[in-house]
């Protein structure tokens, strides 16, 4: 484990690293050239992966880490088209929010370098490396977990094995780790994440982006991690992001055809197959009907699905196939009714 990061304790803690990312998007936010890349009302989502990259990045509390949606820092910057002219924008705000932070010169000075130096990367842009000890470590650790999420996107496994087991002792950024490996499908990775598991079993209940390892299985349709998982005592039940289950993420992600073999390894371990959660209270047969996920429906009716659930629309699972023209799904809901009858709804389209 790296030592306790004074530059988290020259910053104030986690919560002046929340303090700092708050202030630049106050300003960075109004910028012209900066605030189309955030189409959104609020700033909130921003700011708070920006501090929580800070504070992982800087050795923090992981519980404050844990709900960050990426791990590589460019690939969290690839789908935004950052030109020269934003990069220059970005810094000058930054560089603002640095000089009236309540920081003694030297933090303030090596995270100016700093940041120059990271934003320079994300656009794919090196420089020289730091003068400071703790920043030239802890951003060479950096570079290696963008090269590892690299490798297992491009398939370069030898790599990809080589290098995260340096990530053990930070449970959050490993569970991320075994997280990619499993949605890769590939064998390899996944023996990898089996014997991790086996080896510290409390990875069972450790999450990344909110969501333990057990729904991103689920969601990639992995019946192997899944079942083990279970064994090392996973709650099936367990709500991750959204509030949603590891039932909810198979109806929703998984397209694999070991889907409807995990969803009855669940119900087995005593998944609730009629749990709604989220925003509009959909429960799994919900998801599976609007992603046209046929036999995952069956597999849920088989387990006891309510045919007749309704959403916070008042929607049915039918309403749902429905209205995404799912037909294989719809036929399957009409031959499994009984049903009532279906309303037409704003999100209804044409059927032709």
């Amino acid at each position: 484990m790296r030592a306790p990061s004074a530059l988290l304790e020259a910053l104030g803690g986690e919560e002046g690293c929340r303090g700092l990312c708050a202030a630049f998007y106050a300003h960075a936010g109004k910028d012209p050239v900066l605030r189309p890349f955030f189409p959104g009302k609020s700033l909130k989502c921003a700011t708070e992966e920006f501090a929580g990259f800070l504070i992982q990045f800087l050795g923090g509390n992981e519980k404050q880490t844990q709900h960050r949606w990426w791990l590589s820092l460019r690939e969290s910057h690839g789908r935004f088209q950052i030109d020269p002219t934003a990069r220059r924008a970005w810094l000058r705000h930054m560089e603002a929010t640095l000089d009236a932070a309540p920081l003694d010169d030297a933090t303030r000075n090596a995270l100016r370098a700093f940041f120059s130096r990271s934003s320079a990367y994300v656009i794919g842009r090196d420089t020289a490396g730091s003068d400071h000890e703790e920043l030239a470590a802890r951003w060479s650790e950096q570079r290696v977990l963008d090269s590892v999420i690299a490798a297992i996107v491009e398939g370069r496994g030898h790599e990809t094995l080589a290098f995260a087991p340096g990530f053990a002792s930070r449970p959050s950024v490993f569970v991320g780790l075994l997280a990619r490996m499993v949605q890769s499908g590939r064998a390899r990775l996944i023996h990898f994440v089996i014997d991790a598991a086996e080896s510290v079993p409390s990875l069972a209940t450790r999450r990344f982006a909110g969501t333990t390892l057990l729904h991103f299985a689920a969601g990639a349709g992995c019946l192997e991690v899944v079942a083990l998982l279970l064994r090392l005592g996973a709650d099936p039940n367990v709500q991750g992001r959204g509030d949603h289950t590891p039932l909810y993420c198979v109806a929703n992600e998984c397209a694999s055809e070991t889907g409807p073999e995990v969803v009855r390894a669940l119900v087995r371990a005593g998944a609730d197959v009629n749990a709604c959660g989220g925003v509009t209270r959909a429960t799994a047969l919900h998801m599976a009907a609007r992603r046209g996920h046929v036999e995952i429906a069956r597999a849920l009716l088989d387990s006891g699905a309510a045919v007749n659930a309704r959403d916070r629309k008042g929607d049915t699972p039918l309403q749902r196939a429905i209205n995404c023209r799912m037909k294989g799904v719809s036929q399957l809901l009409l031959e499994r009714g009984p049903v009532g009858t279906v309303r037409p709804t704003s999100h209804s389209r044409p059927r032709g």
